[in-house]
């Protein structure tokens, strides 16, 4: 029987420069979220933790790997819990953070609003 590998393809970067040559200025924060993939049942879902986010893209820790390329619906919650955002992504980056979980950085289908965003980080704590 075949032995069948569990490894999941991690996208290596040449620098810390190519890692952090991002679209938008991020923000670092801690919100609450939800990772959905686009191609499964809706009752299947991931909780996520949200640590930066930006008009283009998020940084989310999960207990699971998402592969790079997976889709994902995110549903993101503000620091009060009202009104949820849902927002589609694309993972591109997933590193063992050697801890059962997950650093999972996702691209956004379509960029965000800077207004979306101070709605999102409004009344949380910045982290330094």
């Amino acid at each position: 029987m075949a032995e069948r590998s569990s490894t999941i393809p991690v996208r290596q970067f040449r620098s810390a420069l190519e890692f952090e040559r991002r679209k938008s200025e991020r923000f670092d924060c801690e919100l609450d979220a939800t990772a959905q993939p686009c191609d499964t049942p809706p009752s299947v879902f991931w909780g996520a933790r949200v640590h930066n986010i930006s008009r283009t893209g998020i940084g989310l820790t999960l207990c699971f790997p998402f592969c790079p390329g997976t889709y994902l619906s995110l549903e993101l919650f503000d620091a009060n819990q009202d009104q949820p955002r849902m927002i589609l992504s694309q993972v591109i980056m997933v590193r063992d953070q050697n801890n059962g979980s997950w650093l999972v950085g996702c691209q956004f289908l379509q960029a965000i609003s800077e207004d979306d965003v101070d709605g999102l980080l409004q009344g949380t704590t910045l982290v330094n």
